[in-house]
């Protein structure tokens, strides 16, 4: 089979894991922000999945070489006033701070239509696993070295290669863990402050709490509990595992298990699988025990609580850093680059 032709399926099931909406993540998370991307996104071209994979099969590619991965880019009917060079640049390091985290790039290969539009931003992206693995990218034609040097979208897509997809009741898992890895993985390789890391974190999290009316994240899907309630278990497993491990694993270990066991997005795995992976890693039950606890009970966190305990606090805008805080050490170790690119 061509490397870009998507695996035909015909069960209900296929189409539930492979065709999800498209992951717009953070900037869906703001009604605001939603609102403005609809003109733009409805004036674009390559929306479906299809679509998406007839261009990477049959428009001319540019190759990058990134932590054992191969990068496949194509600039959609030429991409006619987008700087290519330029956003070449912006996906190797993209792929660079994935690879970080993950000690590799997730997958072998992937296909990224770049699309480009009208703007000066980076405005979108959506993350495919038919059989292969593919990213769709829209791209402003002005957009700046300075919101190249910003985005954090791609990072955010690339992360999502790392996972098998799961059945779409549990969407949370992939879009909570992209949506806490990314900003992690581009602190670790340079790219981004501790501070921003964890005024992300102090502002989003409790987006993901439960409110009156909801039910278990598997219940539950709400944009504030699929994005924010996931990345509060991803936030969890990491905290809890170093707690339990005295720092010598953290979910990022679990990740790196559960992408090489996997072989990543092409992949269907149930939860359990995930779970049972991740921890098999570090010889606990903390994602499995999370996961038992999380997925048909809405689960309160006292964030005031955890947020103190790792010694951050946000005080008129400013981030703040107490390292006599209980658990300052593991605070640092979330964000710290990895001893070697390759594990640990």
């Amino acid at each position: 089979m061509n490397y870009f032709s998507p695996l035909n399926r015909s069960t209900n099931h296929a189409f539930t894991t492979r065709s999800r909406p498209v992951r717009i993540v953070r900037l869906l998370l703001a009604a605001a922000s939603a609102c403005l991307l609809i003109p733009a996104m409805a004036a674009n071209s390559y929306q479906g999945g299809r679509s998406v994979y007839t261009a990477l099969r049959t428009q001319a590619h540019f190759t990058l070489k990134v932590g054992g991965g191969r990068i496949n880019v194509v600039f959609a009917d030429d991409a006619p006033g987008l700087d290519r060079e330029r956003a070449l640049r912006w996906v190797r390091r993209s792929a660079e701070a994935v690879t970080t985290y993950f000690g590799r790039f997730p997958v072998d290969q992937v296909g990224v239509l770049v699309v480009a539009s009208a703007g000066s931003r980076v405005v979108t992206g959506t993350t495919y696993g038919y059989g292969s693995s593919a990213i769709r990218m829209q791209v402003g034609r002005d957009v700046t070295d300075a919101a190249y040097s910003e985005d954090w979208v791609l990072v955010h897509e690339m992360s999502h290669l790392a996972l098998p997809e799961v059945p779409s009741r549990s969407a949370w898992l992939l879009e909570g863990n992209a949506t806490y890895v990314e900003p992690i993985a581009r602190a670790q390789a340079g790219r981004l402050d501790r501070e921003s890391v964890w005024r992300w974190s102090l502002r989003g999290m409790p987006k993901g709490l439960p409110v009156h009316g909801d039910l278990g994240l598997d219940n539950t899907p709400t944009l504030g509990r699929k994005y924010w309630g996931g990345a509060i278990l991803w936030l969890l497993v990491d905290v809890r595992l170093r707690q339990i491990t005295k720092n010598r694993f953290g979910a990022q270990d679990s990740l790196r298990a559960i992408n090489r066991r996997s072989g990543g997005n092409t992949s269907d795995w149930s939860v359990d699988q995930v779970m049972a992976a991740g921890d098999a890693a570090t010889g606990t039950n903390v994602m499995t025990n999370l996961y038992a606890k999380m997925k048909n009970d809405p689960m309160p966190v006292d964030f005031e609580d955890l947020f103190r305990k790792l010694g951050v606090s946000e005080r008129l805008g400013n981030i703040q850093f107490d390292d006599a805080a209980p658990l300052a050490a593991i605070r640092r170790s979330i964000t710290a680059a990895p001893a070697n690119a390759a594990g640990r």
